[in-house]
């Protein structure tokens, strides 16, 4: 049977010889809150970025001891007393855990997204029916590009990661870091969804298809992509 490890959902740091000065704090005790995923248990709980994790179930958050270990081995539901301090003052919560997800979703959720990089189009990274039809590869969208692109973390869409500089969709103007919202008025929440829209168009013997993308946080737009 699959081991089920518990999980908090937050990006943490051990607490150095520079942390502790500036917090005031002994060094090699304690980790400091960077993140907390949207929708974790640790937000549930109400964990802070700045929180600073010093017990978990009772038991000291050390160099060796961290807490990510600590959790990891407990079971998924557990109640969990997670004492921190918080600007100086001591706080306890009660944390559920939820189930650790798989490695390829916490890579994806703690991935990040740099829209203005310039990337290339990598052969065979994306779909291969958008990368040939339209010259985009896309990615699905997670909370931790919403973030980047400064738009609500429950935006559904696919995000164009790269264009071709010879497609339609270049002349147009799209590029990487928009987000196609739907095609030929079908929402598109996943790769997969924007794939069938544009399969769909090329069987109907369309010439283009008409794509709705936001950039950033503008307004969204429609613009029609000539297929190839």
């Amino acid at each position: 049977r699959e081991i089920q490890r518990g999980y908090l959902g937050v990006g943490l740091q051990p607490i150095d010889e520079d942390f502790a000065a500036s917090l005031g704090l002994p060094k090699r005790r304690g980790e400091l809150v960077q993140t907390v995923q949207d929708d974790s248990p640790a937000a549930r709980a109400g964990l802070k970025p700045g929180d600073i994790v010093t017990k978990v179930n009772g038991k000291d958050v050390t160099g060796e001891q961290t807490v990510s270990f600590l959790v990891a081995n407990m079971e998924p539901g557990a109640q969990v007393p997670v004492e921190l301090l918080r600007d100086g003052k001591r706080l306890a919560l009660n944390v559920t855990l939820g189930k650790r997800p798989s490695e390829a979703e916490l890579q994806q959720q703690t991935q990040t997204f740099d829209p203005d990089s310039e990337e290339p189009m990598a052969p065979g990274a994306s779909n291969e029916t958008i990368e040939q039809k339209l010259g985009l590869q896309v990615m699905p969208m997670t909370a931790a590009i919403a973030r980047s692109l400064g738009v609500p973390a429950e935006t559904q869409g696919v995000v164009i990661a790269a264009v071709d500089p010879n497609a339609d969709a270049a002349r147009k103007g799209l590029r990487r870091g928009d987000i196609v919202l739907s095609a030929n008025y079908q929402a598109v929440a996943s790769v997969e969804a924007l794939a069938e829209q544009v399969k769909a168009a090329a069987t109907e013997g369309r010439e283009a298809i008409l794509l709705r993308v936001q950039r950033r946080t503008q307004p969204p737009a429609f613009f029609p992509i000539r297929l190839r």
